[in-house]
C-alpha cells in the first residue's frame, strides 16, 4: 500500500497528540454528563476507537451507516443513511463522531435526523474538516485537523474501500485514480 502514497500530511505521532488534546476537551466538556457517542460508519472506525479508549468514564455508543463518496473522490449531492442508531437518545448528550466533514451534506443529514430525537445537546466531532467544499452552514463543535483539498486515505478513510488501515493521513499518487477508471 505505502507504494501508492504521494506524500504523508498527517503523520501518526501528529494524530496520537491530537487525540490526546481532543480526549482531554471531551473530559473536561462532558464529565458528569451521561453522553453518547454516534459514529458514522465506516470511516470514523479508527479514530473512534482510538479516542474511545482515551476517555475515563462509562460513554453509551451506537452506530449508524451513512455514504455520501461511493466509488468515487468527490461526494455525491446526497447523503444515504443505510443503517440508524437503535438507542434512546432523548433528554442525552449526543456527540456525533465522523472521520472528515467535506460539504457537509452527510454531518448536516445526520445532525438533522438524530435531532428529531431530542437530545439534550448535540455536537459534532470529526479527525479532518475540509472547509474548501462545503456547501452547508456546519462547523464541527471539535475537529483534529483543518485539511485543504486533496483526497485523503488512511487512518479510516478510503478509496474504493482500501486503504483505511493505513496508520497516517496521506494522499495517493495519481495512478491509483487512472487505474480504477480504464
Amino acid at each position: 500500500m505505502e507504494k501508492d502514497i504521494a506524500k504523508i500530511i498527517i503523520n501518526e505521532e501528529q494524530i496520537r497528540n491530537k487525540l490526546l488534546e481532543l480526549a482531554k476537551t471531551l473530559v473536561h466538556d462532558y464529565k458528569g454528563k451521561e453522553w453518547t457517542i454516534i459514529a458514522i460508519l465506516n470511516g470514523s472506525l479508527v479514530f473512534l476507537a482510538d479516542l474511545i479508549r482515551l476517555i475515563p468514564f462509562p460513554i453509551r455508543l451506537d452506530t449508524i451507516d451513512a455514504t455520501t463518496y461511493g466509488e468515487s473522490t468527490f461526494p455525491k449531492a446526497e447523503t444515504k443513511v443505510i443503517r440508524q442508531f437503535k438507542i434512546d437518545i432523548e433528554d442525552k448528550h449526543v456527540l456525533v463522531i465522523d472521520d472528515i466533514i467535506d460539504t457537509g451534506n452527510t454531518m448536516e443529514r445526520v445532525l438533522e435526523d438524530i435531532g428529531k430525537y431530542n437530545p439534550k445537546t448535540l455536537k459534532s466531532c470529526v479527525l479532518l474538516n475540509r472547509v474548501s467544499r462545503r456547501r452547508y452552514n456546519i462547523h464541527p463543535e471539535y475537529c483534529c485537523f483543518d485539511i485543504g483539498d486533496d483526497f485523503v486515505v488512511g487512518y479510516g478513510l478510503d478509496y474504493n474501500n482500501k486503504y483505511r488501515n493505513l496508520p497516517f493521513i496521506a494522499v495517493l499518487k495519481d495512478e491509483c485514480y487512472r487505474a480504477r477508471v480504464l
